[in-house]
């Protein structure tokens, strides 16, 4: 069980990882500096850069936001098995 977990959970982190990526090389992809540096910084301005261009940017906000659901559930059961 514990195996799986940490599968999921590496899974959840790479989801993740590669969704806020691909919006922050988005954001400096069209220009728009301050939201790139932002998404850089301060990573969850990725959500608010990803909901405003939603329609350019619907495959890694949904990455972003299942991974960090997806770590939620795996934190939730590890420690109910604890």
């Amino acid at each position: 069980m514990e195996i799986l977990l940490n599968i999921l959970a590496m899974t959840a982190m790479a989801a993740s990882v590669i969704g806020w990526l691909w919006i922050t090389v988005m954001a400096f992809s069209e220009g728009e500096i301050l939201w790139g540096l932002g998404c850089l910084i301060i990573s969850p301005l990725c959500l608010i850069y990803g909901f405003l261009n939603y329609q350019e940017l619907k495959i890694p906000v949904l990455m972003l936001t299942i991974g960090f659901i997806a770590r939620l559930g795996v934190g939730a059961i590890a420690f109910a098995t604890t």
